[in-house]
């Protein structure tokens, strides 16, 4: 079986959720444009959500750290074409 990251933004709520595989230690962040650390988290529970309300619109990046794999997921919030 293969383990599975999702990484989605709700605009409704302003949330990004991340659901992981659980029962491993996972560090969960969240970096702005220019890398600068936002939030960050460590459990080991099969979802995290990160709540970008006050955050500006702009681009940010999702990273999962678990296991030694890193998966990273760019996130764009209040761009809409």
């Amino acid at each position: 079986m293969k383990e599975q990251v999702i990484i989605f933004l709700n605009e409704e709520d302003e949330k990004v959720y991340v659901k992981v595989p659980p029962g491993e230690d996972t560090r969960f962040e969240l970096q702005n444009l220019a890398g600068k650390l936002i939030s960050e988290a460590v459990h080991a529970k099969g979802l995290h959500d990160f709540d970008l309300t006050g955050l500006p619109d702009g681009i940010y990046f999702v990273l999962v750290n678990q296991n030694d794999r890193i998966r990273s997921k760019k996130i764009v919030k209040g761009y809409h074409p």
